[in-house]
Parts: C-alpha cells; sequence; structure tokens
C-alpha cells in the first residue's frame, strides 16, 4: 500500500475531529448570546434595588443602569472639552465631547471593561470609536478587571460635528453578543 493510500485510510470523519465540535461550541455560544434582547435595566433612584427596578430602554445622564452584572453611570458630558494640549484638538467643523462613565461590578466574578466598548452616534447615525488622539489622557477610562463590587471611572472622549444635539452614547461590551445600552447625551 503506497503512502497516499494509507493516509486516505487513517483519515478520520469530520465528525470525529475536535476542531469540528469547537467550532459548533463556538456557534451555539455566539446564537445564544445574541438571542439574549437585556438592553439594561434602570435601577430607581430611591432604592438601588432590582426589586425596584423597571424596564427602560430611553437612558439618560446620571441612570443607574443595571447590565450584565454591572452598574452602569454616565455622570456628565462635557461639550467643547479642551484637551489643554495644543497637539490634540479637533478637526475644523467638529468638537470633543468629553464623557465621564463609572462602572462597578454587581456579580460574583470577575469581569472586564475597556474604553472601546464605548462609541458614540451622531444625529445622522453616524457611529464612530473614541478619539485615539485622547486616548492615553489622564483620567480616560482604560481598561482592565474589576473583582467582585470593584468599581471604576473615567472619561472617555469622541470628536463630534459642533453643536450635533442628537448624540448618543452607546455601550457594547461583548463582540459576542448584540446587546448594547444607549444613553442620550
Amino acid at each position: 500500500m503506497s503512502d497516499g493510500q494509507k493516509a486516505v485510510k487513517n483519515k478520520k470523519p469530520v465528525h470525529k475531529r475536535i476542531w469540528f465540535w469547537i467550532l459548533i461550541a463556538i456557534v451555539i455560544g455566539v446564537v445564544a448570546s445574541s438571542a439574549s434582547k437585556d438592553n439594561g435595566t434602570k435601577i430607581s433612584d430611591a432604592d438601588n434595588t432590582n426589586s425596584s427596578s423597571q424596564e427602560k430602554t430611553d437612558f439618560k445622564i446620571g441612570d443607574t443602569i443595571a447590565f450584565d452584572d454591572k452598574k452602569v453611570i454616565v455622570q456628565s458630558a462635557e461639550r467643547n472639552w479642551n484637551s489643554g494640549n495644543q497637539f490634540i484638538k479637533p478637526d475644523s467643523g467638529k468638537e470633543y465631547v468629553k464623557v465621564e462613565v463609572s462602572i462597578e461590578n454587581g456579580s460574583s466574578n470577575e469581569v472586564s471593561y475597556n474604553t472601546f466598548d464605548w462609541k458614540i452616534q451622531d444625529s445622522n447615525g453616524k457611529i464612530t470609536d473614541i478619539d485615539a488622539s485622547t486616548f492615553g489622557v489622564d483620567g480616560s477610562l482604560g481598561s482592565g478587571d474589576l473583582a467582585a463590587g470593584g468599581k471604576t471611572s473615567g472619561f472617555i472622549v469622541f470628536e463630534v460635528p459642533a453643536g450635533d444635539t442628537g448624540l448618543t452614547l452607546r455601550y457594547e461590551p461583548s463582540f459576542w453578543s448584540s446587546k448594547k445600552l444607549e444613553i442620550k447625551l
């Protein structure tokens, strides 16, 4: 028997290969997580327990939002933010919006947070990431992990059309899920 005939004879069927089952598990995970429709719950200002929570889809600055075992708060949004650095300036016809956010881990496990989980949508529907030139400015949110009960806060900066009054901050913490929060600025 030649080497080519031995290779064909010893070849396993696809369903008996490990990579096949890993691929199946990934597909099932993606489908299951995208099927979930959790878009956040506003926690009552008077009582921060889930028993007093109400389903809400339109969030605003100052709302405490329960989302994916986290509490997310957009503390403030500063229009026409000036970095104080002559080299960090918005393009012509644009302005910087500096948004301060807080994240608290409400689970018993570690959770990750990342500046790049945040995007902004302008009134024309254009969705953009944070401004790259401001990523390392002191006080920025950055990225990392939070232990159970851990908290962090920081700011993120976006370049938007000057004077745009229809801005929506978007929080999309998972590549594998379509779940997101939208907060009107």
